[in-house]
């Protein structure tokens, strides 16, 4: 279990969290290292459970799991946080984006889709469902306005990819380049964003107007699930 992805659950809801428990130790690669039941006590408890990922509810004793989020960010260790909610409000995404977590999950989902999330989440990927994605844009869409060091246009195609929710191996298959330069590029796109994350990079493209959702076809306004993603140059 060494090479395992250490996961610790906060949830107050102690029985949801005992079988959420249960449920991951059936996953080969994942070993839950942690469990807490409100933030401050996840806080004090990173130190020396050394999470790789964090599932944390979205409603805390004490807190939320976005506050979870931009706590451990603060913090010199590499640890992803996915935000598990009931029924998200678009104010609620938008809180998750731009905590810097790696994404939301419904618990509506299956266990099967917790451990692909744990699994993404580890692997840097971003946890937003495309009607998410849309539905983010369309809360954050702002004016087009330049940032303070622009994005390249190999960037802006990254950024695009992030924005369409496309997982690190679709992304530099789409552009023709190895995962090690898209990374790279990934990189470069969070620090000229400021961002702590790709979720919290695609949020900020969206207020600043970079990336917009485009729901408008010759025929009219399409449904959110038909429109189309759009990076404006900076």
């Amino acid at each position: 279990m060494s090479d395992a992805i250490r996961v610790m659950i906060v949830d107050d809801e102690r029985l949801f969290a005992e079988l959420l428990r249960v449920a991951l130790r059936g996953a080969d690669d994942i070993d839950v290292v942690a469990v807490a039941h409100d933030v401050r006590s996840a806080i004090a408890a990173l130190d020396e459970a050394r999470p790789d990922v964090v599932l944390a509810d979205y409603h805390l004793p004490d807190g939320t799991g976005a506050d979870l989020a931009r706590a451990v960010r603060s913090s010199p260790r590499q640890t992803a946080i996915v935000v598990l909610t009931g029924d998200p409000s678009a104010f609620t995404l938008a809180d998750v984006a731009r905590s810097g977590a790696s994404g939301h999950l419904t618990k509506e989902r299956g266990f099967g889709d917790v451990v692909g999330a744990v699994r993404a989440a580890a692997a840097g990927e971003v946890l937003f469902s495309s009607s998410e994605l849309q539905r983010l844009l369309l809360s954050e869409r702002s004016e087009p306005t330049t940032v303070t060091e622009p994005l390249t246009p190999r960037e802006l195609e990254v950024l695009h990819l992030l924005a369409s929710g496309a997982s690190t191996a679709a992304a530099a298959a789409a552009l023709g380049i190895s995962t090690a330069t898209l990374r790279a590029h990934v990189q470069a796109v969070l620090r000229k964003l400021g961002a702590h994350s790709r979720l919290e990079a695609v949020a900020e493209a969206a207020r600043l107007g970079l990336v917009t959702l485009d729901s408008w076809t010759r025929q009219g306004p399409t449904s959110p699930r038909g429109g189309k993603v759009l990076v404006r140059g900076t």
